[in-house]
């Protein structure tokens, strides 16, 4: 097999032999072609499109950094834990090489859902987000957790002690003071969600838009990160929110809320477990915004161009949730 590419694609096509025999297939009958790549200082990640006899196609993924074949590993099992109880709602994996970082799956002729938003009109975002909550709402019954009284005592705790760091010097965030002053307003808002239920699943541990990616008809997680059992609205926070920064009309968004209402809504129709007034969903939705913001450089001469780009956007969102 030969294919034009960087040093990244030729180690993800070393491995392919491997991984064919384990497979039961003949290496050399398929085909490479580069689907996507992340390379900075931190990643380096390839997939390629693996074309083959009678029209099959696979997709060949390979993890050069970090070496971390533990954490590696355990997104393998989360993926194989709902392969194993809801097959289609994920691409199935074929083979895995745990220590090399790698994996080949099933093609999936979809798109990510980032994509499908960019500069979409309110109304086919929120026809969008409905189809996403749907998903949701089948992989959190796909591997259930329980009903369960809210804490939050343990997101304000954190969020604390990032304040603290914060004021000792330790930490920096840009607009240091008015990060504080939204923060303060969130952690005096903890009484609101004591002492009221919510529901627990397993989650994704990484469920923003580009992991899950779409057809006409379908929807499909990728990439799990072997989340912790924890309440359902830290999966839905980590979505929303990285919607409502990227791709939601700020304008539509009512003072105080993190997304439009038709948004909401519409996402709320896919999901059923829980809806948008449960308290970690709430809670989290809010935090979710405060740890976008302590996550960017504070600085804007070390922000890189999708950074600085996330930020600008993400300054119009905390102007409506925090005002």
């Amino acid at each position: 097999m030969e294919m034009r590419g960087g040093d990244l694609e030729v180690a993800a096509l070393a491995l392919w032999p491997d991984l064919a025999r384990e497979m039961g297939e003949e290496a050399g009958l398929w085909r490479a072609v580069p689907l996507a790549r992340r390379e900075d200082a931190r990643v380096a990640r390839v997939l390629l499109r693996l074309d083959g006899p009678e029209g099959r196609r696979l997709v060949l993924k390979h993890q050069a950094r970090p070496v971390v074949p533990d954490k590696f590993a355990d997104g393998i099992a989360a993926h194989m834990a709902v392969q194993e109880v809801w097959p289609e709602g994920l691409p199935v994996l074929r083979a895995v090489d745990l220590e090399r970082q790698a994996c080949v799956m099933d093609h999936l002729p979809a798109r990510p859902l980032s994509v499908l938003l960019e500069g979409a009109p309110l109304e086919t975002q929120a026809a969008l987000l409905r189809r996403a909550g749907a998903w949701m709402d089948g992989f959190h019954r796909a591997l259930p957790g329980e009903a369960r009284v809210f804490q939050p005592k343990f997101t304000i705790r954190f969020l604390r002690s990032v304040m603290g760091e914060l004021r000792a010097g330790e930490r920096r965030v840009a607009e240091p003071e008015r990060f504080l002053d939204c923060a303060a307003a969130l952690c005096a808002m903890q009484p609101d969600f004591e002492g009221q239920e919510t529901v627990t699943a397993q989650t994704h541990g990484d469920l923003h838009q580009r992991n899950l990616v779409l057809d006409e008809t379908r929807c499909w997680g990728v990439d799990f990160a072997g989340g912790r059992v924890v309440p359902v609205g830290h999966d839905i926070a980590r979505l929303l929110t990285d919607y409502a920064i990227l791709h939601a009309p700020k304008e539509t968004i009512p003072k105080g809320q993190v997304l439009p209402l038709e948004a909401q809504s519409a996402f709320f129709e896919g999901y059923g477990l829980v809806g948008p007034g449960d308290p970690s969903v709430q809670l989290l939705l809010s935090n979710r915004v405060l740890a976008e913001w302590w996550g960017l450089p504070a600085r804007e001469a070390e922000r890189s161009r999708a950074q600085a780009r996330r930020f600008e956007r993400l300054m119009a969102l905390v102007d409506r949730v925090f005002g």
